[in-house]
């Protein structure tokens, strides 16, 4: 019989399962199908990028709540209740009929998605954690932003096979499997969590808020991790269309270039990390700083009206530097008490979602200031390069806030610096 250990093992990977499905709905939609979206329901581009808004708005919200919710109850107990809301968002998005339906679904499967990230930190932490546990995050990580890989163009191969709805059920249906086998495996393990008291809960998220140390690591990650997302999962594709020429197929390629370079930095960041002294900062610097090169790059290629490869280097930037955050997460988590996990990474992503979200907004209303000069064929709607230049300005000086906020952070080198608050003159600057 296999043993207790065998056994979390298999829950691990499960939960690591429904993050992949989480992160599939974080990249695909609208990304993949923005064109296929905007066609079929006749909506702007407002409309459109607002199933992205909705998504990561719930999404951000909830994280603070996960956290807690993973402290009280344990992170498996909360992901099969969110694997639910997930799986039901994921049926009734293909099923929709109207913008509406497809808003609602997107809250759902936004507040499916939100605990799953923070409960597989804390279970995985919990079963193997130690001084080996940022390889192991980086490749649990890795294992879920495949569910992103196969949202870029294995997604689009799909939808221009059987179209956009029956693509989206089998995505579906296959996460009701793995949420099916979840289960299983928990009441196998029948592991008992001893509720915290809801006192220390909420104060635990005041503590996180008032600890300056997390403020450097918060603003820097949410404009940086907001303008790759949205590259990613928003208007990525859809920019290489309109002023590249290429079909979705071939943008969608591009994008699965950009998120399989973010696995492959997932999988090397923390082995980096612990190769050098377990350093952090360099990486939350390096995050900013090709941010930064990637957004001027962008900006300069669409004025001079640059090759598709051209864009693509920018793409790989912007993944590289996401894919540092295994070696992020852990310095936010560096910064805080050990009893603060959940709440503190919960805060951290929080932020960088409502980021993300905001900056979707952005996009859909610059693009539809210029809805003017589109040109309308029959299977999109094309912008002008005008538009993407004003997009790509904004994103520039967010990136110049995100390197100037990573140089004011503070090194911890593996170690815990969470009881130094207030006292930041005793913490040495690097």
């Amino acid at each position: 019989m296999p043993g207790r250990k065998t056994f979390e093992a298999a829950m691990i990977l499960a939960m690591t399962g429904l993050y992949f499905f989480s992160f599939f709905q974080r990249v695909a939609i609208p990304g993949a199908i923005f064109n296929d979206i905007q066609t079929e329901f006749a909506v702007s581009a407002v409309e459109v990028t607002r199933l992205s808004a909705i998504y990561l708005f719930v999404y951000a919200v909830m994280q603070p709540f996960a956290g807690l919710l993973a402290d009280r109850f344990g992170g498996v107990r909360v992901v099969v209740v969110s694997g639910i809301l997930l799986c039901t968002g994921s049926l009734l998005f293909p099923m929709a009929q109207g913008e509406w339906g497809l808003y609602l679904s997107r809250a759902l499967v936004g507040l499916g998605a939100s605990a799953m990230y923070l409960c597989l930190v804390k279970e995985s932490d919990l079963y193997f954690g130690g001084k080996n546990y940022a390889p192991i995050l980086g490749f649990l990580c890795l294992l879920g932003y495949c569910g992103g890989l196969v949202g870029t163009r294995p997604f689009r191969l799909m939808v221009e096979s059987i179209g956009w709805r029956n693509s989206c059920l089998i995505v579906a249906f296959a996460s009701c499997v793995v949420l099916f086998f979840t289960w299983m495996i928990m009441q196998r393990i029948g592991r008992k969590y001893v509720p915290q008291k809801e006192e220390r809960l909420w104060n635990s998220t005041i503590d996180v808020l008032k600890n300056s140390l997390n403020y450097p690591i918060i603003i820097t990650v949410s404009l940086a991790f907001s303008i790759y997302l949205s590259i990613q999962a928003t208007i990525g594709p859809k920019f290489l269309e309109d002023i590249c020429g290429i079909s979705p197929l071939q943008s969608s390629g591009y994008t699965f270039i950009m998120m399989l370079c973010t696995m492959v930095s997932l999988l090397l960041s923390g082995i980096i990390s612990k190769l050098l002294n377990n350093n952090r900062k360099g990486f939350l610097v390096f995050y900013g700083l090709a941010t930064l090169i990637a957004s001027f790059m962008l900006l300069a290629g669409t004025i001079f009206r640059a090759s598709p490869q051209f864009f693509l280097v920018a793409f790989i930037l912007l993944a590289l530097a996401a894919g540092t955050s295994p070696v992020v997460v852990l310095m936010m988590k560096e910064m805080n008490p050990p009893e603060k996990v959940a709440v503190s990474i919960g805060i951290f992503n929080a932020s960088a979602y409502i980021m993300v979200a905001v900056m979707s907004q952005i996009i859909g209303r610059v693009l539809d200031i210029f809805k003017d000069s589109i040109i309308v064929t029959e299977k999109a709607r094309i912008y002008p390069a005008s538009a993407y230049i004003t997009l790509f300005s904004i994103l520039l000086l967010f990136s110049l806030v995100a390197v100037a906020a990573s140089f004011y952070s503070r090194e911890t080198n593996g170690k815990n610096l969470g009881d130094c608050y207030g006292r930041l003159k005793s913490i040495p600057r690097n």
